[in-house]
């Protein structure tokens, strides 16, 4: 799965995706620190990519993005990396589709 981790992202959740091949790319890298959520969610869509946060309430009502996975910060890596495939596996198009990773945990 093509991700755009928010800047809140720790790196041990990011490590633990692209250990399992995900190609991971963090919203720092390629925006300035602090830009906002319609930033991300637009730069993730123009590259095709989902974008990963912990911030449910910021993306909740958004609509026209590529797709966007919400953790938990104190989610183990092991287990998020285990909910990403899941949902990878049962829906690899997430167009529009808001989805809590604690549901698929």
């Amino acid at each position: 799965m093509r991700l755009l981790a928010d800047e809140n992202v720790v790196p041990a959740h990011v490590s633990a995706l692209d250990s399992a091949g995900h190609d991971v790319q963090r919203s720092d890298d390629v925006l300035e620190k602090g830009a906002a959520d319609e930033a991300v969610l637009g730069t993730a869509a123009g590259a095709n990519r989902v974008v990963l946060t912990y911030d449910r309430k910021d993306v909740s009502d958004v609509t026209d993005h590529a797709g966007v996975l919400i953790a938990r910060e104190d989610m183990r890596p092991r287990d998020l990396r285990n909910a990403v495939e899941r949902v990878s596996t049962a829906d690899p198009t997430l167009d529009d589709v808001v989805e809590s990773l604690s549901d698929w945990a």
